[in-house]
This record gives C-alpha cells, structure tokens and sequence, in this order.
C-alpha cells in the first residue's frame, strides 16, 4: 500500500496544500469547516506524517537502530516488524 501525501489528503478535502499542513501541524489560523474537512479526509485516507520528511524539516531524525542476527529468521522478523510499527506510530525511523 503506498504512502498517502499530504498533497492526496489537501486535494481529497478540497482545500490547499498550506491549509491541509497548518490543520494536520495543530495551527489554530483555520476555520473550523475546514479543519473538519482536512481530519476526516485524513482519517480516511489513513494518512500518517512521513517521518523523513518532517526529519529533513527539523534537520534532526529520531532514529532507531535494530540489529539483528538474521532478518530471515521468523522471530528476528517478527521482532524488527513490531520495532518498525511503534517506532512509525511515534513519527520515529528505524535503521
């Protein structure tokens, strides 16, 4: 499944680009019908903040680093596919 962009969520509501971004970074300059409309169509869409993105931003990363001994392993992978779920859920990169 592809990463939905913010662009997507902006075109899905019918708002702009900036208006999608000051909603979705918790500005308080936009009205509140828009502001519905951003959150639901986010919602929607599933939308989640790209992690690198907002890194290049803030010219800072959170990242996690995970070695393993062998990815291959069932339990290994198991291990580094919860590791990359919460660390996504907290906006955080694995490496």
């Amino acid at each position: 499944m592809a990463h939905v962009t913010l662009q997507e969520v902006a075109t899905a509501a019918g708002v702009s680009l900036a208006t999608a971004s000051r909603v979705l970074n918790g500005s308080v300059r936009v009205r509140a019908d828009l502001r519905e409309r951003v959150e639901a169509a986010a919602a929607r869409l599933a939308y989640t903040p790209n992690a690198h993105a907002q890194a290049l931003v803030r010219a800072s990363s959170e990242t996690v680093g995970v070695i393993c001994h062998d990815v291959s392993d069932p339990y290994f992978a198991a291990i580094a596919r919860g590791v990359m779920r919460t660390a996504a859920e907290h906006g955080m990169l694995v490496m």
